[in-house]
Formats: structure tokens, C-alpha cells, sequence
């Protein structure tokens, strides 16, 4: 859950499409000891994470603000503190080419691949031997393949759900937008199968419509994938040539261009909102200027996805005998997510009053659900 942002000296040009960062000299992340908790994921998540590790600008403190001896850490999606991905050097706004930025799940380890999305998460988590992962970021439920693959990975076994929040999915559009202010389920699909290419033919200003989805393993671009099917009467929806794929919950795809829509976090927009992120061209040591996202809901009575936020581990650490801190009582998961037992009477921090404070702070609604561990998890 703390901020481990890679240190990859990137800098930043914004495209219509994609926000695009140079890669400089690269240096490591906070590696984490063999005592922290160590989370990976989801981007939808990653701001609630990090404020419950480390508190908000708004002044909430987070678990580590009391400096315990070991941390909770969660490595962000994309490489960035103001949540974009990162591109390579050379890259054009026409021809962008995604880097593929690495992190150091413990101390005295080598450089992996940087877990980007729920289902990237999920999948490093099933894949850790080690135990190297104690939790995942999730936008989504795991998939009942994905509890199966837990279930029979050596080490992993099923995993334990838990809501920690709710989050409105909601289709987002620039602020100066040729969309119409509402669209019918029909609509949108026929946008994203490409059938409706122009916004003049569903009410509003003429313009080429750039439907955009989140990049492949997104938990977002799952929900939204599964939205598609409701929207459609239950049959599935062939995403059309004219969809472009984007880093999800990314403003600056959206910001500027007047003919692009994509699903988008109400939370992450109203983080945006809240003066949170900088704009990262002004120095540190000057005045400030804080960003807004630039970016607005359509007001469609046929799409809002009241969806949960989760955090994911494996179930057989509940039970686990190693104390978090030294000389506590309490495991990891009973410290910071679990404790169905009541364990030294304790709260976990997620369900704190703090920690609700954390959640909120990053945009959230605050409401915690043991959803079950398993395959029987389908719905929470």
C-alpha cells in the first residue's frame, strides 16, 4: 500500500491517445524487507493502497505513519507518481511504445516485470512460490479459473476476497466533447462494435468517435468488457478496428480531445478533482499548479457500473503463526485486512476508522465485505 513508484526519469508528452514518458537512467524502487507486506495490481486501486499505507496530503495518516518495523508496500501499475504509463524514448505520438517498467519484490532480488492491472496481479500472485506477493489490488472479482489456478498452485491455494470500497464505472468524455450529454445502451455498443463511427448520428457534434479501452489484464477493461455483454442483451460484443487501447483511468487521453470516450473510475476522477496531482513540468521548490482531470461523466441513465474495489490473498495465510511486528499477536492479514476470529481484539486497519479515512481520501466509498475465499466467490 505505500507509493513505490519507480525512479525511471521519465518525462511526460500527452497525446491525444496516450500520455507519453521518456525513460532515463533507471534506479530501483523501494525493495521491500522480508518482513513488509508487499501488494501489487490493480491502477484503479493503487491510490487507496498508498493512502492507507502512508496517508494523504489531507493530512490522514496510514498504517505506516506510526514507523512499525515492517511496512506495508504496494507497487503501483504504472510507473509514475501522477498514475500514467510509461513510453520509451523514441516513441511518437503516432507510434508509441509502451515500456515495460520492472520492480524488486524484496531485498537482494532481481528486477521483474511490473504487475499492471487486476489480472496481472492476480497472476503474479498465483505464480510467487516464494511468497514473495502478500497481496493483490483488484478491480474485479478473481475469475473462477483464476481461484481454480490458485487453488491448485503449490504455496498459493484459495484465495480470500475482501471489498474494501465501492467505485462508480462510468463512461467519460473530455469537458469539451462532441459526444451528446446521454446515450442508449444500444448506443454504446454499437460505438465500440464501430457500427456508430461519428457523433452527429447519436445527437451530437460532428466528430470521428475514438472509443477507448483499458490496456489487456485491466480490471477495469474486464468490467467494462462484461458491461458491454449486459448492454447488449447478454451476447457478447466484438470489440470494432476503431477502439484504441489506453491506459486505464488515465486523463490525458481523454483530456483535449473532443471526440474520444472511454470507461473511467468516478473515485480516480475525483482524486483528480481534489487538487491531489501536480503538474509534474513545474520544478519542485516553485508554486505548485495543481491538475485537474478535464474530463466529465455522460449523464447516461443506461451505464453505471456500481462496482467493488477488493483487496485478494491466500486464504491459508489467515491462519498463518508469524506476528507482522515483533512481539504482536497479530499475522499480516488480521493486522491490515482479516481477523474473523478477533484475534487480540484488534480491528484490521482497513476497517479502521483510519483507514476508512484513507479510503475516502483517495476518492472512494469506504465499505468493507468479507466476501468468501474460493471458487464460490462470484459475486460480492
Amino acid at each position: 500500500m505505500s507509493r513505490s513508484k519507480s525512479l525511471l526519469g521519465l518525462t511526460a508528452a500527452v497525446s491525444a491517445a496516450v500520455t507519453l514518458a521518456t525513460a532515463g537512467a533507471a534506479h530501483a524502487d523501494l525493495a521491500p524487507t522480508s518482513g513488509d507486506a508487499v501488494g501489487v495490481g490493480s491502477d484503479t486501486v493503487q491510490n487507496i493502497a498508498n493512502f492507507l499505507a502512508d496517508g494523504d496530503s489531507a493530512g490522514d495518516t496510514g498504517y505506516n505513519s506510526t514507523g512499525p518495523k515492517n511496512r506495508v508496500v504496494s507497487f503501483d501499475a504504472t510507473p509514475d507518481a501522477n498514475d500514467r504509463a510509461g513510453y520509451l524514448n523514441g516513441s511518437t505520438e503516432a507510434a508509441p511504445v509502451a515500456l515495460t517498467p520492472t520492480i524488486v519484490l524484496r531485498h537482494g532480488l532481481h528486477p521483474v516485470q511490473r504487475p499492471n492491472g487486476s489480472g496481472a496481479g492476480v497472476a503474479a500472485l498465483i505464480a510467487d512460490t516464494a511468497h514473495n506477493i502478500d497481496f493483490v489490488r483488484m478491480s474485479r472479482l478473481p475469475k473462477v479459473a483464476e481461484q481454480t489456478s490458485a487453488t491448485n498452485a503449490t504455496g498459493v491455494g484459495p484465495l480470500r476476497v475482501i471489498k474494501i470500497s465501492t467505485d462508480n464505472l462510468k463512461l467519460a468524455t473530455a469537458t469539451t466533447t462532441n459526444a451528446p450529454d446521454n446515450l442508449t445502451a444500444a448506443q454504446i455498443v454499437d460505438i465500440y462494435k464501430c457500427n456508430t463511427t461519428n457523433w452527429s448520428t447519436v445527437g451530437g457534434t460532428a466528430g470521428t468517435i475514438v472509443p477507448e479501452i483499458p490496456q489487456s489484464g485491466s480490471g477495469t477493461g474486464d468490467s467494462f468488457r462484461a458491461d458491454l455483454t449486459a448492454l447488449n442483451g447478454g451476447t457478447a460484443v466484438t470489440l470494432g478496428s476503431c477502439v484504441v487501447t489506453v491506459e486505464e483511468n488515465d486523463p490525458a487521453s481523454l483530456r483535449g480531445n473532443p471526440n474520444a470516450v472511454s470507461p473511467f473510475s468516478e473515485g480516480r476522477k475525483n482524486l483528480y478533482d481534489s487538487g491531489y496531482f501536480n503538474d509534474p513540468t513545474v520544478k519542485y521548490g516553485t508554486t505548485p499548479v495543481p491538475l485537474t482531470s478535464g474530463i466529465k461523466f455522460i449523464a447516461t441513465s443506461t451505464y453505471t457500473d456500481a462496482r467493488g474495489l477488493y483487496i485478494v490473498f491466500r486464504n491459508s495465510d489467515v491462519a498463518s503463526a508469524k506476528a507482522f511486528q515483533p512481539g504482536g499477536v497479530l499475522n499480516l492479514v488480521q493486522d491490515l485486512f482479516y481477523n474473523p476470529n478477533n484475534v487480540g481484539g484488534a480491528t484490521p486497519y482497513v476497517k479502521t476508522d483510519a483507514g476508512k479515512a484513507d479510503i475516502a481520501a483517495a476518492g472512494a466509498t469506504p465499505a468493507y465485505v468479507d466476501c468468501g475465499s474460493g471458487a464460490s466467490v462470484t459475486t460480492c
